[in-house]
């Protein structure tokens, strides 16, 4: 045994492939893994969130650009239609400023009269051209709803519930009434109305 000493060598055991693995540990191998797959997917549901984030962020901002643009379209429409109403009574002004330095001057008066009643024409013709509407006619049906009753009085002619004098006429902006009528309306003949 002095020099000739045999060495025993044993096969070395892989402990991973031997140990035997019981139900416990195969379940909590199986939940590492559930773990990491649902650490996965809550990662990539983050980076969705934050991608929709951005995109919403990114749209309320060309929303935001949007309602600008438009609100400064929509003031430059009002001023230009404002200015072109503006240029069609100012053409009206000054017809009403020569008639006056001319009815200083001493002219006819049956002239000036005329002149007056041309320019209230061209005056009536640019406002309806402008969409005004004037309304409330002697002999028209009281409508409430675009009429003020200043008082009843009773009228031979005109039946109950009409219009009979008009106090001041009523405007209308295309379909939007602008200001009311104000008017007196008939009770009827007056015999009927003392009853």
């Amino acid at each position: 045994m002095s020099g000739n000493k045999e060495e025993t060598l044993e096969p070395e055991i892989d402990t991973l492939d031997t140990v035997p693995v019981d139900g416990d540990c195969q379940s909590d191998v199986q939940d590492v893994d559930n773990i990491l797959k649902e650490i996965e997917t809550i990662d990539a549901l983050k980076q969705e969130i934050e991608a929709e984030k951005d995109r919403y962020l990114r749209l309320m901002a060309e929303f935001d650009n949007f309602k600008r643009r438009t609100a400064k379209e929509y003031e430059r429409l009002v001023e230009s239609a404002s200015e072109k109403l503006m240029l069609e009574i100012v053409d009206v002004r000054e017809n009403f400023e020569r008639a006056l330095k001319a009815g200083e001057a001493g002219g006819d008066l049956s002239s000036f009269i005329e002149g007056m009643k041309l320019i209230f024409a061209k005056f009536e013709e640019t406002l309806s051209r402008n969409g005004l509407a004037v309304f409330a006619e002697i002999g028209e049906a009281f409508d409430p709803t675009i009429h003020d009753a200043l008082m009843n009085t009773p009228h031979p002619e005109i039946p109950v519930e009409h219009i009979a004098e008009v106090f001041e006429r009523g405007y209308r902006l295309k379909d939007k009434v602008v200001k009311h009528a104000r008017v007196i309306v008939s009770s009827g003949p007056p015999e009927a109305a003392g009853e």
